[in-house]
This record gives C-alpha cells, structure tokens and sequence, in this order.
C-alpha cells in the first residue's frame, strides 16, 4: 500500500490530490502522429472542482505531454465500464475544460475537452479517449483498472495528499 502524506497546498479551502500509478507492462496508446507507450498515469484530482486531470508517464516516469480530464460526477458511469458491467460509454466533462497534448508537428497544443469516451477493449485496458476533436487517447493497464478507480474515488472524496504506487 502506497504512503498518503498531506500535499502542501497554501489553502485548506482547496483540496488537491496526486498519485501516480506504474504499469507492470507498457500500455500501447494512440497520439496524433501514430502511437506512443505509457507506462504508468499521474492522476491530479480537485474535488472542489469535480476534476481530475489524468496524463500519461513515460518509462522513466516523466508526464508525457497527454492529458484526459475525468469529471468526478460521473464515477459511477466510469466504474460500469471500468468492472466491465458494460464496454463503452460517453461521458460529459463540465465546464469547457481544456487539456494539453501535441500536435502531428511536436508543438503543444491546447483543446477543450467536453466530453470523455470510455472503453474496455479485448486486452482489458480502460481506454480513455478525450472527445471527438482531441487525437489522443489514454490506457489504464488492465491489471490497474481498479486501482485507477480507487484513486478517482479518492479524489472525488476530497483527500489531500500525495502518493507513488
């Protein structure tokens, strides 16, 4: 079990959390110039805010420039498709929240993201994929996938802290 520390986060108003969750094996995702591999998720969650901002790690657990925003009001709609009750859904992101990722070129780019597509595929892993307009998507290792949901539930609970697991 990971170590939970208190963030130093300046206000007790705002509730920040972060954890980072390493894959046993690298997942194969989709970007804009084809495909990349993830080996793990930094997952930013404000339960204030009803956000979490998931981004993609690279093998030596560097943010890799992804980013997928998961509205914490729709957890349970997440967590049908994630214990695979159902295989896909498309859920809404409130706000006209935008999220980073790179375009064909390399540059950086910045989209609203207004919903999140959702998805098991045959291997198990949770596909996440930031709506229609965004050319990337996010997988969370099948052997994860319930951890993955542990740690939106703890955001969405509004528990500061910051853990590696």
């Amino acid at each position: 079990m990971a170590d939970l520390r208190c963030a130093d986060i300046g206000t007790a108003a705002m509730m920040l959390f972060e954890r980072r969750l390493h894959f046993p094996s690298a997942v194969l995702c989709a970007g804009p110039a084809g495909v990349y591999f993830a080996f793990g998720l930094e997952v930013e969650g404000n339960a204030e805010a009803g956000l979490a901002r998931v981004r993609a790690l690279d093998a030596e657990g560097n943010p890799l420039p992804f980013t997928v925003l998961v509205d914490l009001h729709h957890l349970l709609n997440l967590r049908a498709v994630g214990t695979a009750r159902e295989t896909e859904a498309l859920l809404p992101v409130t706000g006209g929240t935008s999220v980073l990722g790179c375009g064909e070129d390399g540059q950086l780019i910045l989209r609203v993201q207004t919903t999140l597509q959702i998805e098991r595929d045959s291997l198990g892993v949770l596909v996440l994929a930031p709506g229609p307009e965004i050319p990337w998507t996010l997988g969370v290792h099948a052997g994860r996938v319930g951890e993955f949901l542990s740690v939106l539930d703890e955001c969405a609970a509004g528990v500061a802290g910051v853990a590696v697991a």
